[in-house]
């Protein structure tokens, strides 16, 4: 099992997603279902990009900062 962070681009804006998969495609297709659970109105993702993926082990687990900082 894995931790992956991915970003997905909607309207222009970026949406950092994390979700724990068994693969890199179960990982895409969780983006989707993710999105569809926090928004009112499921938005359509105009890209998904994987930016880190980890091993799920004990104590692991990722930093985010905002874009302008990063």
């Amino acid at each position: 099992m894995y931790l992956y962070r991915l970003k997905a681009t909607i309207q222009g804006e970026k949406i950092s997603v994390i979700v724990a998969a068994e693969n890199d495609q179960a990982a895409f297709s969780l983006v989707d279902i993710e999105l569809e659970k926090f928004f009112l109105k499921p938005p359509e993702a105009d890209e998904v990009t994987l930016y880190e993926k980890k091993p799920i082990l004990r104590g692991g687990g990722f930093v985010l900062i905002p874009e302008e900082m990063g």
